[in-house]
């Protein structure tokens, strides 16, 4: 009868969690908070070559136990995967405060609350004659610095259809009728992430909660934001002619 070793099942069920948990990432599109869209594809590899271990790894089950105390080394990927569970349901949270604190501590690395009247523009309102003839142009994980274009070089924009998909912000310095849309610019991995966004003027924002993932259609105008002395500035912001939450 074969000897059944339970360090190296351990090892298997481990191998087993760890292919799961990348296979449930990239499934349900969690895998974008750790990484940039452009590396999920070497992912792929991993999964497949997690697989092929984890195969080999059955015969391991029935051999003689060894003298190495395979739970210590174990145990940094166990704890691991607790915590990237853990964070997968802080996300959000993590979105929002990113952003929030972009917005209020005047950080210069990409959107605060200073910046979004940094580039303060003058516009009268005047309905473009040919916005409405040019293409959407959307802004998605693809493009999504063109945010911070519209914020330093408003006039480009103005009376512009976008197509924005992003996450809701609000803050207690916005009209009731704002919102921030945020996105997440990531290269690589979470460590190297910034937050950009762009104030958003919509009549049914209290319909909207924190951190909802929406895609939003409109044209580029003006609004208005007050600083911390109370002294009212003009933005570009996007008018929202169509909200739809993504899931």
């Amino acid at each position: 009868m074969k000897r059944f070793n339970f360090d190296e099942f351990l090892w298997f069920i481990v191998l087993i969690l760890l292919d799961l948990s990348i296979i449930y990432l990239i499934s349900t599109g969690s895998i974008g908070f750790y990484i940039g869209s452009n590396m999920v594809k070497y992912f792929y590899i991993t999964i497949i070559m997690i697989s092929i271990i984890t195969v080999f790894q059955i015969k391991n089950i029935f051999t003689p136990k060894g003298s190495m105390n395979i739970k210590i080394k174990l145990f940094p990927i166990i704890l691991a995967l607790i915590i990237g569970f853990i964070s997968i349901n802080k996300q959000q949270t993590f979105k929002h405060s990113e952003l929030n604190l972009e917005i209020l501590e005047n950080k210069t690395s990409v959107i605060d609350r200073k910046s979004l009247y940094e580039h303060e523009f003058e516009y009268n309102f005047k309905k473009s004659n040919t916005g409405n003839n040019e293409e959407t142009i959307r802004i998605d994980e693809h493009n999504p610095t063109m945010l911070d274009d519209i914020r330093i070089n408003p006039e480009k924009y103005i009376g512009k259809k976008l197509e924005i998909h992003g996450f809701v912000c609000k803050e207690n310095y916005l009209n009731k009728n704002q919102i921030i849309i945020g996105r997440i610019i990531m290269t690589c991995c979470a460590a190297d992430s910034k937050i950009v966004g762009i104030v958003g003027d919509y009549d049914k924002s209290y319909q909207l909660k924190e951190n909802d993932k929406i895609k939003v259609i409109g044209e580029v105008g003006s609004s208005a934001i007050r600083d911390e002395s109370d002294v009212e500035h003009k933005i570009p912001s996007i008018k929202i002619e169509k909200l739809e939450i993504e899931n």
